[in-house]
């Protein structure tokens, strides 16, 4: 396949900034768009010109219907994805969805059994999984050259109460969760992504801070190797602050604000100013499609982050009682 026809399903605001980086991909062509909001499409095309031929739908299941695609990618409110995901791959088309991928475990479930019975590519859009910097710290754990991780730290602070005020994101009936399942998700991800680690157990504390929402949220963690850690989402804080902290057996890794640090046992310090490599999700996802690599942000990674978050959800709804990751399915 020499091009990719790709349909667009939601195309809100943050849509424009993916339309932006998929059309730096020169295998993939939009050629339809669908939203409730004619608004929201005309900003789209207004935005990048190359789509304006695109056909325009206001209900997704039109744009699939209509046929003339290969591919489409999902970027609506969390709780409608369970929906999308399925019509499209029932449809035979290859399938890039938006974090969080789906709301609850038993939706995860769903989608994955989806994807195998069509045959196509699923993926989460999780675009740390192509950032530099992870990738250094998942090929050297994986390698084993930093032996064993033993404790993982993970904060991540925003002003999400304030920017999501008055939006699908504060009502619970879209979003299905508050700020742990939405910026959190790819918090969450990444911290099991790049460590190789899948959690055992998580004892949790939430704070909806006069929300209908989780806005913060404190997370204790145990992991199958007997590792341990925790995870801080703060939603109502006065700025954008993220430290990530790993430390294995023989080195530890810290990421601060996105620049990453290497200590080891010799007590060097390895600063990355500058990491090179990396892409983007929307040019793997075509990649994906184009030539068969295997897809690095799967339908798996999706699991792994509800199944963390629900079980986190069900602790705090318990007073922070430890509940085991397996038993959600």
């Amino acid at each position: 396949m020499e091009q990719v026809r790709i349909g667009l399903i939601g195309v809100g605001g943050f849509a424009r900034y993916r339309t932006g980086n998929l059309l730096k991909v020169k295998e993939a062509k939009v050629v339809a768009m669908a939203d409730p909001s004619a608004d929201n499409i005309s900003a789209l095309k207004a935005a990048h010109p190359a789509t304006a031929d695109a056909a325009e739908f206001s209900d997704y299941k039109d744009l699939i219907a209509a046929g003339n695609l290969d591919a489409v990618m999902i970027m609506t409110p969390h709780t409608q994805h369970v929906t999308q995901i399925l019509d499209a791959l029932g449809a035979g088309l290859h399938t890039c969805v938006e974090k969080p991928m789906v709301t609850t475990v038993a939706d995860a479930h769903k989608v994955i059994a989806a994807r195998d019975k069509a045959g196509k590519v699923g993926m989460v859009s999780y675009q740390r999984h192509f950032q530099a910097e992870f990738r250094k710290i998942r090929e050297t754990i994986l390698s084993g050259e930093a032996g064993p991780v033993q404790y993982v730290a993970g904060l991540n602070c925003q002003e999400w109460k304030k920017g999501t005020a008055g939006t699908w994101r504060q009502i619970p009936e879209l979003s299905g969760g508050g700020q742990l399942n939405d910026t959190g998700s790819h918090f969450v991800d990444i911290l099991l992504w790049s460590t190789g680690l899948a959690a055992e157990s998580v004892s949790a504390y939430g704070d909806n801070r006069g929300t209908p929402v989780d806005i913060d949220s404190a997370l204790t963690l145990r992991f199958s190797n007997g590792a341990v850690g925790t995870i801080s989402i703060i939603g109502d804080a006065t700025n954008w602050h993220e430290d990530i902290t790993i430390m294995c057996e023989k080195m530890g890794f810290f990421v601060r604000n996105g620049k990453l640090t290497v200590r080891n046992l010799a007590q060097d310090k390895i600063v990355y100013e500058e990491l090179k490599g990396g892409t983007t999700p929307d040019a793997h996802f075509i990649d994906c499609i184009t030539k068969g690599v295997p897809c690095e942000s799967p339908f798996e990674s999706g699991l792994d982050v509800i199944r963390l978050t629900e079980a986190a959800w069900k602790s705090m709804d318990l007073g922070g009682v430890a509940v085991k990751v397996a038993d959600l399915g």
